[in-house]
């Protein structure tokens, strides 16, 4: 497995170039063949560079991208015309500081140049790099998505191409011998290992597979989807279901395909449903049955030709006779006779008649008929007769059935209107009771409330048995819950109140909002296990309001609420006190000046083991002084004098700027100009040595150049404004008069160098510019 580490190094790096205000910047891959390269172990971050012998290419960073505001990632594509090297270590660098920032251990890995009919390959190398401020510290603003290559479409459908043409040959499903066949040993069903092919999937069964049966009938269904991540290696995945029926189905974005391989009847008999072999093994197997069937001359079904025997009979219900043309008139002259019959009557879906019908049986009969728009249902027996007349009203017999459409009015019962005028009571013939008091007619009755048991009203009602009587469905009177009442209802135990309402209690009462005094509240009721109370002392308007809460049957503490009465103290409020004075536990910031009234000046830092005469003081007159009121040496080290305008002091004044001192002593400015600065450089196989006083840049190197060919490179460092000269030599003692080399500048940043010889050679070349 690959390791991956940031190193030490780059950390320290990032953090000066955090100082100077100077990018992050990563700009060279190096890749290396380590011998030895342990790459399950993890890396050590202090590890620096290979040495230059291991060091098989180096290539500017190709693609840079920012994920987030934390995370970039940078990129090299080693294309086609880049080769022969193995390499197994991976580094990003800053070239101009030759700082290693990020390292990767990875098994060896071959990159191949495309030469002499060798196809090469093209490999792209990524480093993803996280931490915080990485964005702003690189300057890198492209998102990483804009190039970055993704192949699964590519792929994706490279598979489902496969998958259709698998289809093209097995059809929607075929299966391989056995393979998934559902058979039972004894009472277990079980599925068969083998092959097959489901929606051009090819699904494989390393063994038998028992299966649980537990309704029938039912079938047995083969599951396939092709499943796989990104980085891994793609497979069919198979999936055994029981179920009456079964259909295709995504799940998690996965497409699942499925088939019936064999049904079982309600007896446990198994019907194999499975296709076997290509289309053309299956087509062929259709055709053979086929021609069997026929050379035996079966008997014809409802689904198969063959042989049948004929019948005139128009009443038999065989399906295996044919008929003949005499049975087939037969029942076509019935047919037309029915039919004529059915010509002239009304069809069982309704229809209009255009005159009365009636209904006569054993017992009588009954006629409907129609007369001046009314209908008229009529008994033959009684001669009564039902009328339905057009205006709405219903008669029987010619006298008037009320509805609801056609309400009798007063007169029709002799009923007093109710705007009209009673006659003088009269007895009644039969006495009847009103609420269980008998009433005649002939005097008042006096009802009560025990006779108005379903009346609703408080008149029926029960009042409360206390102030606080809970009794569901009870009157209330004044001052029940302390309603309405001069005081409220008393008690001994604020935590008792289960009911909302206006209470008071004594000093002797307890869990009140303040203790061991009267006191007066209000409690409000949620529900058994959930209430508030405010309270507050008896006759003290000076005092503060308190509330707390019930939560879960448990009663919280009181809690006090403020006011222009009763403000917070300092301490309440974690402040410090303006007239008694306190402690700042932290630092304290003043948007103006502080005053001091104090003739003493001010005192800091004073502790147990010091006393205030050995602190600082600050007093004004002359000068401000940085004061100790002990004499001798204990006295005065720090003196400034605001009117003469300058600082004494025993010990050295550090300034953060020495600009002031310029015209006195000897600056960084005039030793700048007069000293030579100082000269930097990078060692190694390919390095480079820059004269900062002049500018002149010297670099060196030695490639490797393959036999008859040209390859360019990078400069360690470009060239501000160009390379003025290139000198290359060969790597190797001259035994021969040849001279198989050649270099040419191609720009400030880019060389080439040119093998003439037919083998491979490593050439060295020096470069000087500026």
């Amino acid at each position: 497995m690959s390791q991956t580490a940031i190193t030490l190094a780059f950390e320290q790096w990032k953090a000066s170039q955090a100082v100077t205000g100077e990018p992050v910047l990563l700009d060279e891959f190096i890749f290396a063949n380590v011998p030895g390269l342990n790459t399950d172990k993890a890396i050590d971050r202090n590890e620096v560079l290979p040495p230059a012998a291991q060091i098989v290419h180096r290539q500017a960073v190709s693609r840079k991208g920012v994920v987030n505001e934390n995370a970039v990632v940078h990129s090299v594509v080693l294309s086609a015309d880049v080769g022969d090297f193995s390499f197994n270590w991976i580094g990003l660098i800053n070239k101009a500081s030759n700082t290693l920032a990020m390292i990767v251990h990875a098994p060896l890995q071959q990159k191949l140049k495309t030469k002499d009919g060798q196809q090469g390959n093209v490999l792209t190398r990524s480093f993803l790099m996280e931490y915080n401020g990485a964005q702003t510290e690189t300057g890198i603003n492209t998102p990483a998505e804009t190039w970055q290559i993704d192949f699964t479409a590519r792929m994706a459908g490279m598979d489902e191409r496969q998958r259709l043409e698998n289809i093209d040959l097995y059809g929607a499903a075929a299966f391989l011998g056995d393979g998934w066949l559902v058979a039972k040993s004894g009472s277990q069903f079980y599925v068969t290992a083998g092959a097959g092919y489901v929606r051009g999937l090819r699904a494989q069964l390393a063994a038998n597979q028992n299966i649980t049966i537990t309704t029938k009938p039912v079938k047995v269904w083969l599951d396939v989807a092709w499943t796989g991540t990104l980085t891994s290696a793609w497979a069919v995945s198979t999936k055994i279901t029981v179920a009456a029926s079964l259909a295709d189905y995504v799940q998690n974005g996965v497409q699942h395909y499925v088939f019936a391989v064999a049904s079982i009847d309600a007896n446990g008999n198994i019907t194999d449903l499975r296709p076997k072999g290509t289309l053309n093994d299956q087509t062929a197997s259709d055709a053979l049955a086929k021609h069997e069937q026929s050379r035996n001359h079966p008997d014809g079904t409802l689904n198969a030709k063959g042989f049948v025997q004929l019948s005139s009979s128009v009443t038999s219900d065989s399906e295996a006779l044919a008929a003949t043309p005499k049975g087939v008139k037969i029942a076509n002259d019935n047919a037309k006779a029915a039919n004529e019959n059915a010509n002239t009557r009304l069809p069982l879906t309704g229809g209009w008649l255009t005159g009365g019908f009636g209904i006569k049986t054993t017992i009588g009969s009954v006629s409907f008929g129609v007369g001046n728009s009314d209908v008229y249902i009529a008994n033959g027996a009684s001669n009564k007769f039902l009328q339905l007349k057009h205006t709405g009203e219903l008669k029987y017999d010619d006298k008037a059935v009320y509805h609801e459409g056609h309400k009798p009015t007063a007169d029709d019962v002799g009923a007093l209107p109710v705007k009209g005028t009673a006659e003088a009571a009269k007895k009644l013939a039969t006495a009847r009771k009103i609420a269980g008091v008998a009433f005649d007619g002939t005097s008042d009755i006096t009802l009560k409330t025990s006779n108005l048991d379903d009346a609703g009203t408080a008149a029926a009602k029960d009042v409360t048995s206390s102030s606080t009587d809970t009794t569901a469905g009870r009157v209330l009177q004044v001052g029940d819950f302390g309603i309405g009442a001069v005081a409220g209802v008393s008690l001994t135990d604020a935590n008792n109140i289960n009911f909302n309402g206006f209470f008071r209690m004594g000093a002797a009462g307890i869990h009140g909002p303040v203790a061991n005094q009267a006191s007066e509240l209000i409690h409000c009721q949620y529900d058994q296990s959930t209430g508030r109370q405010i309270g507050w002392r008896a006759g003290r308007p000076d005092e503060p309001l308190r509330h707390r809460t019930k939560m879960n049957g448990q009663w919280q503490g009181w809690i006090k609420l403020y006011d222009s009465n009763n403000p917070p103290t300092a301490d309440e409020v974690d402040a410090v006190s303006a007239s008694k004075g306190g402690t700042f536990l932290k630092e304290v910031a003043f948007s103006e000046g502080v005053k001091i009234r104090n003739g003493t000046g001010i005192y800091q830092g004073e502790d147990s083991a010091g006393f205030s005469s050995n602190n600082l003081m600050l007093k004004s007159w002359n000068g401000i002084g940085f004061y100790c009121t002990l004499t001798g040496s204990e006295g005065v080290t720090v003196y400034v004098d605001t009117r003469g305008g300058h600082v004494e002091a025993k010990g050295q004044i550090k300034p953060g700027s020495y600009e002031n001192f310029d015209n006195r002593f000897y600056t960084k400015t005039l030793a700048s100009s007069t000293f030579q600065k100082v000269n930097t450089v990078s060692k190694g196989s390919r390095g480079w040595f820059k004269d900062s006083n002049t500018g002149m840049i010297f670099q060196w190197g030695i490639e490797n150049v393959s036999g008859a060919s040209t390859r360019t490179f990078s400069f360690p460092v470009s060239f501000p404004t160009g390379c003025a000269s290139l000198v290359v030599s060969n790597n190797k003692e001259r035994t021969e008069g040849e001279n198989s080399m050649t270099g040419y500048i191609k720009s400030s940043s880019q060389y080439s160098l040119s093998n003439t010889a037919a083998t491979d050679r490593q050439i060295c070349w020096f470069a000087i510019g500026y």
